[in-house]
């Protein structure tokens, strides 16, 4: 069966390469041809990436600032072929993550080329189509996801179907077979005509084009600027005089020339780069080393309570309270919350126990190091939060030991003055239904006595500021050595370095001067040979004589006597 062998089956190999008869399904897509498929972020009719989008009941979606000179030039769909006016064009809100990236709002999945793709067509909001069936079509809450608002099963448009790839197919567009002008008109053209003041993609084009014409002013004017020529006598310095290192300057590298190596999504990078630490961990970690706390007096209308912060446990929680303090958002706030016998609760500028943010505007996350404080004494400074990681700035005190919110709530402070005053306000009297203060308790100030995070940073300014100097001072000396180099005449007229160069010609002429490497200090023999120096001796013509050796022993003759 199989196609030149004697198999009663045909492969998979064989099934795909149509070489069999029954492999219809592979020749008919061999006919069919290439097919192009528009990527889900492009706009059917520039085939770009789109900025503005827009779509149509249908779902084909396009760029506002291409489709408009397109309908007011030819008055149809692009793709379709049909009627369409900008009254049927529908606004989409794409959401992006931290990555630039289009995803789900609810499940926070990224779209891609297999993702189905579902609009709201009352807000315009982009959904996959998994949460649209799991949370409202599946209970029948029809309601929007974001907005709230209330849609109906023929609201929902389908974007993209992964399954259903045949209205993507490019060669398949009606403007593309009847080759239509796509329109050459700009924004500033497009609106010409239409009553922006009016809702719908009028206003939102008007935005868009002044954004434009704002952003070609400025290139404008960055391209009339005159470029500041080099100074051809300008001294050289070294890089390292040059570029000082930053000093959160990490040990490991940013990854991003290997990124480049190994994806072809990734920007090309050749030059291997220091990641940088965050300034303000850099901060925490050198104040929770250092040991140091925080002190701080909270003013209210029943006396003053003295407070210790605990910056070297908890740096971060205590670090944005002490910059909402330093920015008077305490200032003049209530304590919204009072139960006798557990504790009291404010920082809410709104004073309802729903608002306030924190110092960077988002919640921040939970603080428990392996020596976390707890919450074991009255007069415990903690941070009120809704969950696991949702701090802001509302805190409260405790009026008892409170042992069950451990590990719940960020202890980072307690009361070291002030008990009796702390007393007077657990005495006043509260809504038993609310836990609202009858009487108002009003924090009017929070004075600050010892910063930790302040004093860093003067050391550190203090730091870089004496590198600065020494950098400047070392470049300074760089360049006195250097003039030095190129002017070394002595005051007797003579420039240093002849005199080696004249020994080095004498050198030369004696044939010294190609000696390199091991003995080039050691002198060559002259030509007579070792043997020429010696100094010759004369042998005698007879034997050696034999020298006489004194006799020992009598007193011998007295001839001499």
């Amino acid at each position: 069966m199989g196609h030149g062998s004697d198999r009663l089956y045909i492969t998979h190999g064989e099934w795909m390469e149509g070489s069999h008869t029954s492999a219809k399904g592979a020749k008919s897509r061999k006919t069919a041809g290439a097919f192009a498929k528009l990527p889900f972020d492009c706009c059917a009719l520039t085939l770009k990436p789109f900025e503005t989008p827009v779509c149509t009941e249908d779902g084909t979606i396009y760029e506002l600032l291409a489709i408009i000179p397109f309908i007011r030039l030819h008055g149809t769909d692009p793709v379709t072929g049909k009627k369409l006016t900008s009254g049927d064009l529908i606004k989409l809100n794409f959401f992006k993550n931290a990555d630039d990236e289009y995803f789900d709002p609810v499940t926070f999945k990224v779209f891609n080329e297999h993702t189905p793709m579902v609009a709201i067509k009352t807000s315009g909001n982009v959904f996959s189509r998994e949460s649209i069936d799991r949370l409202n079509i599946k209970p029948g809450h029809w309601n929007d996801l974001v907005t709230d608002e209330k849609f109906t099963r023929a609201d929902i448009i389908t974007l993209q179907d992964p399954l259903n790839v045949q209205n993507r197919d490019l060669s398949q567009f009606d403007y593309i077979k009847r080759d239509l002008q796509t329109g050459d008109d700009d924004a500033a053209g497009s609106l010409s005509g239409i009553n922006v003041a009016a809702t719908g993609v009028g206003s939102i084009l008007k935005k868009v084009s002044e954004k434009n014409k704002a952003a070609a002013e400025v290139a404008q004017a960055a391209a009339a600027k005159p470029k500041p020529k080099a100074d051809p006598e300008a001294p050289i310095t070294s890089a390292s005089l040059k570029s000082a290192v930053p000093y959160n300057t990490s040990t490991v590298s940013t990854n991003r020339a290997a990124a480049s190596l190994t994806s072809t999504t990734a920007e090309i990078s050749t030059k291997i780069e220091n990641a940088l630490w965050h300034e303000e961990d850099l901060m925490f970690e050198a104040v929770r080393n250092k040991g140091e706390k925080a002190f701080v007096r909270l003013v209210t209308n029943y006396g003053n309570l003295n407070c210790e912060l605990y910056a070297d446990k908890v740096p971060k929680t205590v670090y944005n309270f002490l910059k909402l303090a330093s920015d008077d958002k305490y200032k003049d706030t209530i304590f919204h919350r009072l139960i006798p016998g557990f504790m009291i609760q404010g920082g809410d500028p709104t004073g309802t126990g729903r608002g306030g943010e924190s110092f960077w505007g988002k919640s921040f996350e939970d603080e428990f190091p392996r020596n976390t404080p707890k919450h074991e004494d009255r007069g415990t400074l903690a941070m009120a939060n809704s969950g696991p990681n949702t701090n802001k700035s509302q805190f409260y005190i405790t009026f008892r030991k409170t042992p069950h919110l451990d590990g719940k709530h960020t202890v980072f402070g307690r009361l070291v003055g002030g008990d009796d005053v702390l007393s007077k306000i657990e005495r006043v009297p509260s809504d038993p239904s609310t836990n609202r203060p009858l009487k108002p308790v009003t924090l009017k100030d929070v004075a600050i006595f010892q910063d930790p995070f302040d004093a860093y940073r003067k050391r550190l300014e203090k730091r870089l500021l004496r590198e600065e100097e020494e950098r400047q001072g070392a470049g300074e000396r760089q360049r006195k050595k250097e003039e030095r180099e190129k002017d070394r005449t002595t005051w007797f007229g003579t420039k240093l370095g002849e005199k080696e160069k004249r020994e080095r010609e004498a050198e030369g002429k004696l044939g010294l001067g190609n000696k390199s490497g091991i003995g080039k200090y050691v002198a060559l023999p002259s030509a007579g040979g070792a043997d020429a120096k010696r100094k010759e001796v004369p042998e005698p013509n007879g034997p050696p004589t034999k020298k006489k050796r004194p006799q020992g022993g009598g007193f011998g003759e007295f001839s001499g006597w």
